[in-house]
């Protein structure tokens, strides 16, 4: 599947989970409700929500930028919640803007940051 072609229904959508292996990250990713269902060819890629849900698998990285100098890894600890609010997948880049947010009992804070990763490739596993 080419996920990049629906890389525009992950807007508000969510970063579920963050993973690093060696040098390869693993971007468990859900995208909003698909409100028409003949826009997505292949259906058994929806899951119960008409949503797409999977893993972007970015292998050998080879940059991560994060628009705010923090470490990728910081995010993960930090913040309880990764809203989508941009995607782009090209063939050796992905672009991501994400809203960080916390919940109580966690004092309440938001912070957005642009993250851009080149791997030598990227490939999405769905769920």
């Amino acid at each position: 599947m080419n996920i990049a072609s629906y890389s525009g229904y992950f807007h508000d959508g969510y970063v579920n989970h963050i993973s690093f292996i060696d040098n390869d990250i693993y971007f468990s990713l859900e995208s909003s409700e698909i409100e028409d269902l003949d826009e997505v060819a292949d259906k058994s890629l929806l899951a119960d929500s008409n949503s797409l849900r999977g893993v972007l698998k970015l292998s050998r990285v080879e940059s991560v930028k994060v628009s705010n100098n923090k470490q990728l890894e910081n995010f993960i600890k930090e913040y309880d919640d990764g809203d989508i609010l941009d995607l782009k997948i090209y063939k050796d880049k992905i672009f991501l803007l994400i809203e960080w947010k916390n919940f109580p009992p966690k004092s309440s804070k938001t912070e957005v940051c642009k993250i851009e990763i080149e791997a030598r490739s990227i490939e999405w596993i769905p769920e």
